[in-house]
């Protein structure tokens, strides 16, 4: 069986687009389409859009700490079970993890993210990442910015966006 995740990514826009149909919302088709149309979307769609996003952010991360309850967590515990314990913890903790990508792809359809253009920008941070000096893979170089620095762009690895970094 093969999982192909463009599209995957693509079906999200679907998938989203029946949820909010049942609950009276726009979904993000729709809203990418007034976007299209207008040039922008009004202030209340584009709220709701980032609350939409912000939504799945949490639930995403919800089921990461599910599947994190499956990985032994407690170095004093002798023999405390993991999903490498038995097949079916196992299967919970890949389940987990599936869950984890729905969340993704909702928030990539709320963003207007289409599975092409995430493939592409995951090609290019890839090539990025295998080059930076400051990786221990790749390199020495000590990191020249703080974290806050690094969360507001403020550092060299925020260049990656206009491919303005050292592939040597």
């Amino acid at each position: 069986m093969e999982f192909d995740y463009v599209k995957f990514v693509n079906e999200g826009f679907d998938a989203q687009e029946k949820y909010a149909k049942k609950v009276g919302d726009p979904g993000p088709t729709g809203l990418m389409l007034i976007e299209k149309i207008n040039g922008k979307l009004h202030e209340a769609d584009l709220e709701f859009r980032y609350a939409k996003i912000i939504e799945y952010f949490g639930h995403l991360m919800e089921e990461a700490v599910e599947a994190r309850v499956y990985v032994p967590r407690r170095s004093w515990k002798n023999g405390e079970q993991s999903y490498l314990d038995s097949p079916e913890l196992r299967k919970e903790f890949i389940a987990e993890l599936y869950d984890i990508l729905l969340f993704h792809r909702a928030i990539l359809a709320y963003a207007g993210v289409t599975g092409e253009e995430f493939a592409e920008i995951a090609a290019e941070k890839q090539a990025y990442n295998q080059v930076r000096k400051d990786h221990n893979v790749n390199g020495s170089e000590k990191v020249n910015a703080t974290p806050s620095e690094e969360l507001a762009g403020k550092c060299a690895s925020a260049r990656f966006a206009n491919n303005n970094y050292d592939r040597d």
